[in-house]
């Protein structure tokens, strides 16, 4: 059980932990899927810190990665998980639960202290969940930077990439923030101990290791910057083989149904004034935001009407939906009921900003006034597809809409992929849910 916050003051022996209670990397991927969920669920919020060392000849990195541990557990709580990086154990890593960035940062702080006394030389990167994506006003969910810019990132990680240099040793009494009982803790004291990096919410944890080995011998973090998002370390790129089944299944598709495309691109322009296609900003992979493309459905000016029908809508939760919509063409509402209106998200297949099969996409503003448990849908590539058209659509609460979706994330599979496209079909003709 877990000791909390407490004040009690324990022994050395009570608390002491040595190099055998440090955890694999798979042990250590689990411990992060326990603590966000336990995050989601309680509403708190839960830091890693990950230690790299210089590249040098791998007996001496073991020899130092272990010296660093056995400091790493000097400073560590009872209720801290120290162990092995997921999917590189040659780096170091520090789960600190009820902790914010704040007190991460001074936790890096002390441990790269002490280990450079020693001539240990780490650099470290703090994350911090749940994070909240910026905005600048516009409703994208972006605040103007370009997150695919990777270069960009490892130039600034090159700059600033280290251990911080914040001042004091955290709370002596361990109730405000992360703090030990003898005033050695991770607590929320002033300092400027911390720094950040350029987000990029797609990056891939082994990217994240790659930067790790890029910061300077005694870097200098500027203070009052928050850490990194976490949840760009739950990402999930996509399988080798669901991006072939995506470009063959894809560019089939709009060969065999390139005369439809054509009719109804017809049947959009002339029923009504506007473009043929709608563009739209949806909350992709890691809630990076990308530009869906789909037949236009509804008159021009419709999206101004939006908050005024917010009410009327027949889905609970963020996401918007009401069938009778009045912004809804004659043609458009054919085209909706028959999801033809979707058929040109063929093209964010191919560009892989979507899958065949994934969870849908939601529009930037609906996404991100989601609860935190339900962006766990962002950690996979989204679709055009997957097991709420198939089963439940308008009928399911949004609750048990963004439970399929997890389900259908903890078991992606080729012949699932192929069920779900399979039983899509038969769903859409005979109009379930709509």
């Amino acid at each position: 059980m877990s000791l909390g916050y407490t004040s009690v003051a324990l022994s050395g022996a009570d608390v002491a932990r040595g190099l055998h209670h440090l955890y694999t990397a798979r042990q250590m991927e689990f411990v992060l899927r326990r603590e966000r969920a336990r995050a989601d669920r309680h509403q708190h919020q839960f830091s890693l810190v990950v230690f790299a060392l210089k590249s040098r000849p791998r007996r001496n990195v073991d020899s130092a990665l272990l010296r660093l541990a056995r400091i790493a557990l000097d400073h560590a709580r009872a209720t801290d998980e120290i162990g092995y990086y997921p999917d590189a154990d040659d780096r170091l890593a520090a789960v600190l639960p009820n902790t914010d960035a704040n007190g991460a940062w001074r936790f890096a702080h002390r441990v790269c202290g002490q280990a450079r006394t020693k001539s240990i030389a780490p650099t470290c990167l703090v994350f911090s969940y749940p994070t909240r994506p910026p905005t600048d006003g516009d409703g994208d969910g972006t605040d103007g930077r370009d997150p695919s810019d990777l270069q960009r990132a490892l130039a600034l990680v090159a700059q600033h990439n280290g251990n911080g240099n914040g001042n004091g040793n955290g709370h002596s009494n361990g109730s405000n923030g992360n703090g030990h009982p003898n005033g050695n803790g991770n607590g929320n004291g002033n300092g400027n101990g911390h720094g950040s990096v350029e987000r990029d919410p797609v990056m891939h944890r082994r990217q994240i290791a790659q930067f790790l080995v890029m910061g300077m011998e005694d870097p200098q973090r500027p203070g009052d910057v928050e850490a990194e998002p976490l949840e760009m370390l739950f990402v999930k790129p996509l399988p080798k083989w669901k991006r072939a089944l995506d470009i063959v299944g894809a560019t089939s598709i709009l060969a065999c149904i390139s005369p439809l495309l054509v009719a109804s691109a017809v049947a959009v322009k002339l029923s009504s004034p506007g473009p043929v296609i709608f563009r739209q900003r949806r909350a992709g992979l890691g809630g990076r935001p990308f530009t869906i493309f789909k037949f236009r459905t509804m008159r021009q000016g419709a999206d101004d009407l939006k908050s005024a029908l917010r009410a009327l809508s027949e889905q609970d939760g963020p996401a918007f939906k009401m069938e009778d919509d009045p912004r809804v063409t004659r043609v458009g509402k054919f085209l909706r009921q028959t999801s033809i209106d979707e058929l040109p998200q063929l093209l964010n297949v191919l560009r892989g900003e979507m899958s065949l099969v994934g969870p849908r996409p939601l529009p930037c503003e609906e996404s991100n006034a989601s609860s935190q448990w339900h962006r766990r849908r962002l950690d996979v590539t989204p679709g055009m597809t997957c097991i709420w058209q198939v089963k439940g659509r308008s009928r399911v609460t949004f609750d048990e809409w963004v439970r399929m979706d997890l389900d259908y994330i903890r078991g992606v599979g080729l012949w699932r992929d192929i069920w779900i496209m399979l039983q899509t079909l038969p769903a859409v003709v005979l109009r379930r849910g709509k």
